[in-house]
Order: C-alpha cells, then structure tokens, then sequence
C-alpha cells in the first residue's frame, strides 16, 4: 500500500503539496464557488519531473550516504559521544521537544520523571541504512535523539538549464524518519568554494577580467574586516595565478583579490540581480561562501553558465487540470539575462577546469563527456560539502553534511570532492547511459561569434 513515506519522490511530492494547497487557496471551483480543494475535486497536477532520472538521483543517494555514514559514526568523537559535550543545550531542547516529553507532561507526570525516563533503556525501531530502512534495536531516548542527529543528509536537484524544468529532487536520506528537505528555497547552508563561479562572473563582466587576467595569491586586506582569508593563511607563497588556475584549484586567496577588485557591495548586487533570495550583506568573506543559501538558489545561479547568460528560475509544475480535462494554470519557463554571451561561455570553459585537473580531477574524463562545468565547495571544518556541475543540457547539485553543523566529517572525506561529487558523478553516469532520455555526451556549449 502506497501512503506518503514510499513511491517515488515522497521529499518532492510534499513540496508540491504544500504549493497546491497554496493555489487552491487562492482559485475557486465554479461549480461550487468554494477554494478548490486538493483532495477532493480530482484535480490532475502534471509535473516535471523525470521518473527515470528521479530513480538515478535516489539510487546515487543510497550508494553514497551509507558509506559516509559508516566513517562518520566510526569517528572518535561520535563512538565515544565527545561530539556532544558543549551542547548539552541542544540535547535538552530535543528532549523537550519531543513527542515523548509532550505526551508524558500531557499525562501530568512531574518534569523530573519525564527527564529521568529519558536515560532509561526500551525498545524502539530507528532508521538504519538497509532495506527497510529501519532496524529494531534496545537504547535510551536520549541516545536514540543523538543517533538520529548523528545521521549525515543530503540534498540533491538536477534541470534543464534552458527551460528550467526540474527534472530529479531528493530531499534528504529517507522521507518517512526525516522529513526536513534540504532542496527547498527555505533550507539555507554556507555554499563555501560553490559561490566562487558567481563572483568570477561578476569580475568578467563588470570589472574586465580575462581567464589569464594575474591575481595575487595572498591574503586581502579589507577595511573594518581585516584579512581575508582570515588568519592571512593561503598555501600559497604570495605567487600570482592567472584566474583560471585559481577557479580550477580553488584558491582562496586569489579569490579575495579579485573580490577586493569587484567590492563586496558590488558583488551583493549581481547575486541579487542573478535571482540569489537569501539575505546578503555585504561582507568581504562572501568570496569565500561564508553565507547560507539554498541549494534551490545556487542551481538558479548556475543556470546562467550553460543556458549563455540566461538566469532560468526552476520550475516543476507544468500544468494544473481539473477532473473533466479543462486547464486550470500552466507554468512555464522564465528567464532573465543576466549576464553577457561571452561572460557565460567563459566561464563554462574555465570551470572545466574543476573537473579535469583541478579540486575534481578527472571526472569529465570518467563520464566520457565532451563539455562540461562544475565546482567544488567545502565549508569550515567540513560542516557542508557541495558539488554543482552541468553539461548544455542538464545542471545538477548536490549538498551533504548534518544538521547540527557541529557534527561533521572529520578528514579529507568531508569536503565537496569526496563527499557530495560521487552522488553527482553516479546520477550523472547513469543518466548519459540511458539512450531514452536523450542527453549526449557530445553536446557542446554555444560558442559566441
């Protein structure tokens, strides 16, 4: 029996639930003259999705997750419960506002005997990375809260760049135990390296930089700031790069240059102007991606590389009918240039190079693919891995880390290559191989007279 836990896209289905009621507000059945209702009056929802690359997204979720989540709970850290020792806070907030706690303080049992049931061992199903999903296990409530926020997620998106049609969402490891979506506009994480691209864009098109445009690999001082890096620390000797081999190995150093070029307050206004909702002030770190957006947002960003210029608002609604057949709304592209022909297709080749020598090495070669973008991001202390990448036809995303930013990956595993790059690599690989679905591996970005 199918119910809202199971079938294909639960994470998905939820967010267009949540989108219909909102239009059924606001748009009245004739033959009642009442809001139509969601449930009731047999409408027809016709999405974007694309079954097929919404079974690929999933299966790559599912390959990848458990494996990380094998290293992060054989850390030292979380084995032992280290992980949780200032955040006592926390752990009393959960505990308070659990289910457990509301029903037993319904019930009138004193405040102390609802804590103290909370260290007391009892049975109880948690979620578990194998077929079921679940297991059936003996802990306390309190251990049960730590396990299940121990539990890494991720979100993962994938369109058409030009039309803006979503065509794959998963929203986190597993609908019926975590019901929180990391897609949607509303779910903000630091982008970290991932919002790089935007502010080379910028730098092309406002500020006349070239790919072999010299920037100095050091850190940049910012008034009322201070350095940026902070701590002046760069891997660098104070060498100059040219900007392509800053974007392809991701230098941080380099890119507070050309921020100090660009001025964050002009910087704010171009991710504005490219459809970036999130609030943004004005701070030099934003080079960095020390700011929280949406993984919704940033592939809205994206869309500007591979559709030449073009900023695409994602879309996965086509069209609303009612039971006789009759269209009631249709919902369609929209599209805004933003940035120049030439600025686009410049940084489509220069963000080659991420995926053949730079922070994701090699891939472009693994997928057989003749063109294509993409760009690492890692955040402080691993709290957030990302990984965007296109081809002309097809953008995807991919965010991972935990909820509480405290719990983390500790090593070289939790950054955007290692992390979040296999669910793209393997969505990716499977969608090129399915002949049904048309996309080429030969297909080539537009070059510009």
């Amino acid at each position: 029996k199918l119910d809202e836990n199971n079938g294909l896209a639960p994470y998905f289905r939820d967010v267009i639930r949540d989108e219909l009621k909102r239009w059924c507000k606001d748009h009245k059945n004739p033959a009642t003259g009442e809001p139509y209702d969601l449930y009731e009056d047999g409408l027809k929802i016709f999405t974007t999705i694309n079954p097929r690359m919404q079974t690929y997204a999933e299966e790559a979720v599912s390959k990848q997750m458990p494996y990380l989540q094998k290293v992060m709970s054989a850390q030292s850290s979380v084995r032992r419960g280290t992980v949780w020792k200032d955040h006592q806070n926390i752990l009393e907030s959960l505990m308070h506002n659990s289910e457990r706690w509301q029903n037993m303080e319904d019930e009138g049992i004193p405040v102390a005997e609802i804590r103290k049931s909370f260290d007391q061992p009892v049975q109880m199903k948690v979620f578990a990375w194998n077929v079921n999903r679940e297991k059936d296990t003996v802990m306390t409530p309190l251990d049960s809260i730590k396990y299940n926020h121990q539990m890494l997620q991720t979100g993962f998106m994938a369109m058409d760049p030009m039309s803006g049609a979503v065509k794959a969402w998963v929203g986190g490891i597993d609908f019926k135990t975590y019901k929180f979506d990391h897609v949607n506009i509303n779910t903000k994480r630091q982008v970290g390296s991932s919002i790089k691209p935007l502010l080379y864009s910028d730098a092309i098109e406002d500020a006349g930089f070239t790919p072999e445009t010299a920037c100095k690999n050091e850190a940049q001082y910012f008034d009322g700031y201070g350095l940026v890096p902070a701590g002046g620390k760069c891997g660098g000797k104070g060498d100059t790069v040219n900007m392509a081999t800053a974007l392809a190995y991701s230098l941080n150093c380099a890119s507070a240059y050309i921020m100090k070029q660009v001025t964050p307050k002009r910087f704010v206004s171009f991710l504005k102007n490219i459809n970036i909702k999130s609030k943004l002030e004005p701070y030099p770190s934003i080079c960095l991606g020390a700011v929280e957006i949406s993984l919704y947002e940033m592939l809205w960003g994206y869309t500007m590389f591979p559709s030449g210029g073009f900023s695409t608002k994602p879309y996965y609604i086509s069209r609303i009918e009612d039971k006789n057949g009759n269209v009631l709304a249709r919902f369609d592209t929209e599209r805004k240039e933003v940035i120049s022909q030439n600025t686009a297709y410049t940084m489509c080749r220069m963000m080659q190079g991420t995926v053949d020598f730079g922070t994701a090495l090699g891939l472009r070669d693994r997928l057989g693919i003749s063109e294509m973008g993409g760009k690492t991001g890692t955040t402080n202390d691993n709290s957030d891995a990302w990984f965007l990448g296109y081809t002309p036809q097809i953008l995807a995303g991919v965010w991972v880390g935990c909820d509480d930013r405290f719990i983390r990956l500790e090593n070289g595993l939790g950054q955007g290559a290692t992390a979040a790059r296999p669910i793209w690599e393997y969505f990716m690989a499977k969608t090129m191989a399915d002949k049904d679905l048309g996309l080429s591996r030969k297909a080539k970005f537009v070059q510009p007279e």
